[in-house]
């Protein structure tokens, strides 16, 4: 829950790296020299921060470099609790689904009640079947 409450703070236009950089008045070459790569090698790093496709050592090299600490968080979106109770209910109604549909394809209309009780069925995947619930 505490981590839901932390401000969102989206990542600057720039990227980060260009960002402090700019901030502590470092030139690329300074960075460059820091790194032990060169200046257009700090220009590989910032821009493949903004494509997504820096890995995180390098991340974390540019942010000792600049006398940073990187810090990623896994933000969840709503409560753990939530997401785990989201995920009960669409394989319960998976499941139903798949009943339901091979009940009438074998015209047994009348059991068709039966497995229409997802609280029950949603009960199942949060207890007895948790360990495969992400399956």
């Amino acid at each position: 829950a505490w981590l839901s409450a932390l401000p969102p703070l989206p990542p600057p236009r720039a990227g980060w790296i260009r960002t402090i950089r700019d901030a502590l008045g470092m030139t690329l070459a300074q960075l460059g020299r820091r790194l032990g790569v060169s200046p257009q090698s700090v220009l590989s790093l910032e821009q493949r921060e903004l494509e997504e496709t820096i890995s995180v050592g390098k991340l974390r090299e540019a942010a000792d470099a600049m006398g940073c600490e990187l810090r990623l968080v896994f933000i969840p979106r709503t409560s753990l609790e939530a997401t785990i109770h989201a995920q009960a209910q669409r394989r319960a109604r998976e499941e139903r689904d798949r009943l339901v549909h091979t009940m009438r394809l074998e015209a047994q209309e009348d059991g068709v009640d039966a497995v229409l009780d997802e609280r029950r069925a949603i009960d199942a995947w949060l207890t007895t079947r948790a360990r495969r619930l992400w399956d």
